[in-house]
Order: structure tokens, then sequence, then C-alpha cells
């Protein structure tokens, strides 16, 4: 063990050994059975916001170390696409109408859906397995009683097909247009 202790000669005022010119930087070792690397450790992540550094472009809203990270070109930096063009000749911005953003919002006047579900659900449900289970106590199997019962008061409900969503939407309909003719 003791010749693993490198022997450094003290006789002169400094020998030429490695022990006493160290490197500024430390060694950084890429991976697990990586290649050593000698030189500067630089951390860019680092300059990047986020818990995670998981926004990657640069932003005027953040400068960790001051005017490197905030250069002059994104302070008007909005992350947004542009309406237009700046024009090379003049060096006016020109709007473009086909880039501007538009909002689509469907007209919802008359539309029975609501953007919740009521807490009397639970009840209603109830009230379904309740007269559907009487329904079939009464007919006595529930292929009789599905045949006797409109979709829409079924439960279990059934298994939403082309079919079935034809029959609920369209089936009342053609059956009374049957029994008139």
């Amino acid at each position: 063990m003791a010749t693993l202790i490198p022997y450094i000669s003290r006789r002169t005022v400094r020998s030429l050994h490695y022990l006493q010119f160290r490197p500024p930087y430390p060694f950084v070792k890429k991976g697990e059975y990586g290649q050593r690397k000698v030189g500067p450790v630089n951390e860019e992540k680092k300059l990047w916001p986020g818990q995670d550094k998981e926004f990657p472009e640069l932003s005027p809203k953040f400068a960790p170390n001051g005017k490197k990270a905030n250069p002059y070109q994104l302070h008007k930096y909005t992350g947004v696409q542009a309406e237009g063009y700046v024009d090379a000749k003049t060096g006016e911005f020109v709007r473009v109408p086909e880039m501007m953003a538009e909002l689509v919002v469907p007209n919802l006047e008359g539309c029975k859906l609501r953007p919740y579900v009521s807490y009397r659900t639970d009840g209603e449900i109830a009230k379904i397995q309740k007269a559907y289970a009487a329904k079939v106590k009464e007919k006595g199997s529930e292929e009789i009683a599905d045949l006797h019962t409109v979709e829409s008061e079924r439960w279990p409900p059934p298994k939403m097909t082309p079919k079935t969503l034809f029959d609920i939407t369209y089936g009342r309909e053609i059956r009374d247009s049957n029994k008139k003719a």
C-alpha cells in the first residue's frame, strides 16, 4: 500500500509533479463507463426556467445570468406566431388576414346540454334501475322486458352501436309511422 502513495521530492522549491499542477476545473465522467473528459463543466440546464427545465425557448421573462440569457432580440418576444410580416423595402409590419387568429365558437342557443352533471343523477339512475327491475319481474325475463321497454329506460343501458343509436333517435318515429299506415 505504501507504494501507491506518490513520492514527491521536497529537495527543490517545486518539482514538476502532476499533483502540484491541479487543473482549475474538475474531471467530468460522462456516464457510468464513459470516457473521462477533462475540461470546465458547463451546465446549460441551470439557464432554462421551470422546475425540471422543461421550457426550451428563451424568454425575456427570465434572466439568470443577466444579459447573456436575455438578449436584445428577445425583448419583444411573446412566443406567439406573428399576424403578418415585416416588409423588406419599407420596414413596416404588414398584417395578413389569413394569418390572424380566429376564435371559432359554436352557437349554443337552445342547447339542452349543461356544463356539469347534476347531483340528482344518482337518484334518477336509482329510479330507472327500480323501474326496469319491476318490469323484468313482471315480464319474467330481461329479453321480454327489453321488447316492452324504451331504450332510454333500460338498465344497464345497451352498448352504443350504430343500430342502438339509430333505434334511440329514429325508432319511435318509425314505429309511429308504421302504426298510422
